[in-house]
């Protein structure tokens, strides 16, 4: 295992077990309901990434989809209570 490695298992298991990328997506969504394209945009990543990464957090229970109900085409992440919960515990 690399030191890398090792630094990202140390704080995934600091951060209950997700990655960087789930916990952006989380904090974010917490504060107000995200577009997976705004979410993308913002982290400068594809759709795809934040789609993969929005289907790992709503099985954890921690993120919800909602249509957007300006453009039905457009899907809104939104963190759940427990969601909120997890993040409100980061900061303290």
């Amino acid at each position: 295992m690399t030191f890398k490695d090792a630094l990202m298992d140390l704080l995934a298991s600091q951060l209950d077990h997700l990655t960087i990328r789930q916990i952006s997506v989380l904090s974010a969504s917490a504060q107000e309901p995200q577009t997976v394209r705004g979410l993308a945009a913002t982290l400068g990543v594809n759709k795809s990434v934040i789609t993969r990464t929005a289907d790992k957090l709503v099985k954890l229970g921690l993120v919800a989809r909602k249509k957007e109900p300006q453009d039905r085409r457009s899907v809104l992440l939104n963190a759940t209570p427990k969601g909120r919960k997890l993040v409100a515990r980061w900061e303290g």
